[in-house]
């Protein structure tokens, strides 16, 4: 079973919502497939360690989250340090870029993009499975895209510290 739910965060509130609905910390996208929809959390990560974290839902839909260092627009390649969790597999993109795929996950994992020691490193259920060669810009805050009609973001939350 997946860990328990992570301590000493606090659940995304979302901002600059685009094509999507926020509903308390999860979002659904609401317009047509194809078309750059997602948001962006209120708060920041202003230095030194921290993360955000979801709880894995469909996993036949593409959507990405991420930290980023700015808004830009609601595109995936805005996304500084992005988790695609697509149908089949987990892929890293980096403002855009490809860095591969990392394996299968399943609803109810715990996905999780961290900064840690000035590192970003990605997560599943605890377990790091790809370390940025990036180094990130703060203030950071949570950057999401969500690419299906329906497609869904549950159960974000950011944190301090690792």
């Amino acid at each position: 079973p997946p860990p328990p739910p992570a301590v000493g965060g606090e659940p995304v509130v979302w901002t600059a919502v685009v094509g999507v609905s926020a509903s308390g910390n999860s979002l659904t996208k609401t317009s047509p497939s194809g078309y750059a929809s997602g948001a962006v959390s209120v708060q920041q990560l202003l230095s030194g360690e921290g993360w955000v974290e979801i709880t894995a839902s469909e996993t036949h839909t593409y959507r990405m989250f991420g930290l980023s260092n700015g808004n830009t627009d609601a595109s995936y390649a805005d996304i500084d340090f992005g988790l695609d969790v697509a149908p089949g597999a987990l892929y890293v993109f980096e403002k855009g870029v490809n860095k591969g795929a990392f394996g299968v996950y399943a609803t109810g994992d715990r996905l999780r993009v961290a900064v840690v020691g000035g590192v970003v490193k990605y997560s599943r259920n605890g377990t790091v499975f790809y370390t940025s060669t990036q180094t990130p810009v703060y203030p950071l805050l949570v950057d999401t895209w969500l690419l299906y009609e329906g497609a869904t973001l549950n159960n974000a939350i950011i944190g301090s510290g690792h």
